[in-house]
C-alpha cells in the first residue's frame, strides 16, 4: 500500500511541535530529581506559552496584511467599475438628450407652423366678425326705423278706424234676441220712446239710421253678458245729439239700464278696460273722471291730473292713498318693440376693430424667427461630445 500523503503543517504547528517534543521527552535529570522535573516543566509551559503567544501574533499580523491586500484589491476594482459605469452613464444621458432635444425641435416646428395657420384663420375670422357686426348693426337700425314706422302706420290705422266708426253708436246691455227681426227698427223706437222729449220731432221716423247689428261675434250662452250691438248713423251730429241725451237721462230696457258709448277702434277699447278697476275705485270715493279715448282725466282736490295707461293711473293713485284694484295689461307678446331688439342685438358701434392684416402677421413671423435664430445659436454654442 502507499504510504498515506502528510498534511503540510501550518507555521503554528512547526513553531509548537519542537516544544511539544521537548516537553514530551524528558532529560534523563528528571528521573533522578522529582523537583528538578517539575521546576523543567513550569519552565517548558512558560516558553510554550510564550512561543504560542508569538504564533498567534505573526498569525494576526499575516491574517491582516491578507485583508489589507484584498480590501485594496477590492477598493481598485469598484473605482473601476464606478469609472466605466459613470461613463456610460453620462453616454446614455447624453444620448437620450439628443434625442429629445431633437424630438422637441420637430414638434415645435410643428408647433410653430400650426400657430401662423392658426394666426391666419383667427385674423380671417375677426374680419368675418367684423363684417357680421356691420351687418347686424345695419339691421338693427334698419329694423328700429321699420319697427319706427309701423308703429306710426298701426297708429294711422286705428285712427283711420276710429274716424270709420265716428257716425255710430256701441249700445251696452240689451238682452240677446231683444231686438227681434229688426235691430234698426228696435233701436229707433227705443230712442223715440225714451229721448222724445230730448230729440227734434222733425227728425225722420228713422233718425237717419244707416244699419244696426249685433257685434261680430259667437252667440254667447244664456249667462254670458250679451252681446253690445252698433248703430251707424248718417249723420254725425245726429249721433252726437243722441249719445249726448243718452248720457245725460240714461236709458233701459225691462228695467236694465243700457249704455251708450261712443265705438271705439278695437285697440283703443282694449286700452280703455284696462282703466276698469281705476273707475271702479273712482266712483265708490265720488270722484269725477273722464276717459277721452285712451286716457284718462280724474278731477282730485289738487286739480285735475291726466294719465296715459292704467298703469300710470293705478301708481299715481296708490301713492296718493286710493285703493286700487289690480290692474291687468293684456300686452301683444307678438309685438317687436325697440326694447326686444336691442335685447336680442345688443352691438354698438364702439371703435373701429383691431387690424388683424398683413402687418399683424408679418410680426408674428419676425418673432417666430427671432426665436428660431436664438434656437439655433444655443445649439451651436453647446460643448462638443
Amino acid at each position: 500500500m502507499p504510504p498515506k500523503a502528510s498534511k503540510t503543517p501550518g507555521p503554528s504547528q512547526s513553531l509548537l511541535r519542537p516544544v511539544i517534543q521537548s516537553a514530551s521527552t524528558p532529560p534523563c535529570e528528571a528521573a533522578a530529581s522529582p523537583e528538578g522535573s517539575a521546576a523543567l516543566l513550569v519552565q517548558d509551559i512558560a516558553t510554550l506559552k510564550s512561543e504560542l503567544i508569538l504564533a498567534v501574533k505573526e498569525e494576526l499580523q499575516a491574517a491582516m496584511e491578507e485583508f489589507r491586500s484584498r480590501m485594496e484589491d477590492l477598493r481598485i476594482e469598484l473605482k473601476r467599475d464606478l469609472q466605466e459605469f459613470s461613463k456610460c452613464l453620462r453616454e446614455d444621458m447624453k444620448k437620450q438628450m439628443d434625442e429629445f432635444t431633437s424630438e422637441m425641435r420637430i414638434k415645435l416646428q410643428d408647433v410653430t407652423s400650426r400657430i401662423e395657420g392658426v394666426t391666419e384663420r383667427v385674423g380671417e375670422m375677426e374680419h368675418s366678425m367684423a363684417d357680421a357686426e356691420r351687418w347686424d348693426i345695419a339691421v338693427k337700425d334698419t329694423l328700429t326705423q321699420l319697427i319706427a314706422n309701423q308703429r306710426t302706420l298701426q297708429d294711422k290705422v286705428t285712427e283711420m278706424e276710429g274716424h270709420a266708426r265716428r257716425n255710430n253708436i256701441r249700445i251696452y246691455g240689451i238682452p240677446e234676441d231683444a231686438e227681434g227681426t229688426s235691430a234698426t227698427a228696435f233701436v229707433v223706437n227705443m230712442i223715440k220712446t225714451q229721448l222724445s222729449e230730448d230729440i227734434d220731432p222733425n227728425w225722420s221716423s228713422d233718425l237717419g239710421i244707416e244699419r244696426a247689428h249685433r257685434a261680430l261675434a259667437v252667440k254667447p250662452s244664456a249667462s254670458a253678458p250679451p252681446r253690445s250691438m252698433v248703430v251707424r248713423f248718417l249723420q254725425f251730429t245726429v249721433k252726437e245729439k243722441i249719445l249726448y241725451a243718452a248720457w245725460k237721462k240714461g236709458l233701459s230696457h225691462d228695467n236694465q239700464r243700457v249704455y251708450f258709448d261712443h265705438d271705439y277702434a278695437g285697440a283703443v277699447q282694449k286700452k280703455r278696460r284696462e282703466y276698469a278697476p281705476i273707475k271702479k275705485a273712482l266712483k265708490e270715493q265720488g270722484i269725477r273722471f273722464r276717459t277721452p279715448m285712451t286716457k284718462m282725466r280724474v278731477h282730485l282736490q289738487d286739480g285735475p291730473v291726466t294719465y296715459h295707461n292704467a298703469t300710470q293711473a293705478a301708481e299715481d293713485l296708490r301713492r296718493r292713498g286710493l285703493n286700487v284694484g289690480k290692474i291687468t295689461c293684456k300686452e301683444n307678446v307678438d309685438v317687436f318693440t325697440e326694447e326686444t331688439l336691442a335685447k336680442l342685438l345688443p352691438w354698438e358701434v364702439i371703435s373701429k376693430p383691431r387690424s388683424i392684416g398683413e402687418e399683424h402677421q408679418q410680426q408674428v413671423r419676425e418673432r417666430l424667427q427671432e426665436y428660431r435664430r436664438k434656437e439655433a445659436s444655443g445649439v451651436e454654442n453647446q460643448p462638443p461630445d
